[in-house]
């Protein structure tokens, strides 16, 4: 973590609740890039998931920036949905792991709100995570996947192990090829 990461970590939580302002109620286009982002999770996963290679009998995502709302467990279930086929299309159905999501966002998120409307019919446990992805948020590989939609454009700058072609984010990682965006 370099030293330009303390001076990035102000936070600009949604506004919570289930109002009429509220980001749940209001995040259409939100839910929309989850939509669009659904095929191309699927394909990343069909393709690039070894899940024969995985050490563990729980498969861990984390949704960072998660906010508040119901986009967050549509993208997750896209994610879980997607893991599972790749079990099927293995013939590994009596394998399939167990699944943990960790739901990341700022401590001044609405958690409570967000844990409250939780899906009954979710086939992951959930537990959340707060504080700035900017900096160090898990265990070292602890994390099997990791999604974050429409809250990267917050970045003030360029994170240095992305820039870094021989930072621990580029390369595979117990059967799974990261998969690091192009951004300038």
């Amino acid at each position: 973590m370099s030293n330009n990461t303390a001076t990035m970590q102000e936070s600009f939580p949604m506004t919570g609740g289930d109002g009429s302002y509220s980001y749940a109620n209001n995040s259409y286009f939100q839910r929309q890039c989850a939509n669009a982002s659904k095929s191309m999770i699927e394909e990343a996963i069909a393709e690039k998931l070894d899940v024969q290679a995985l050490s563990t009998k729980t498969f861990c995502l984390a949704d960072l920036g998660c906010s508040v709302g119901p986009n967050t467990f549509v993208a997750m279930q896209h994610i879980v949905g997607a893991v599972e086929r790749r079990y099927l299309a293995l013939g590994l159905k009596s394998h399939i792991t167990e699944f943990q999501v960790f739901f990341n966002d700022h401590a001044a998120n609405d958690f409570n709100t967000l844990f409250a409307s939780l899906p009954t019919e979710r086939r992951y446990f959930a537990c959340g995570v707060p504080g700035s992805f900017h900096g160090r948020l898990f265990p070292e590989s602890s994390i099997h996947f990791m999604y974050s939609s429409n809250a990267l454009h917050w970045l003030s700058r360029m994170p240095d192990e992305i820039l870094d072609k021989n930072s621990p984010l580029h390369g595979t990682r117990e059967g799974f090829t990261i998969l690091v965006p192009h951004m300038k």
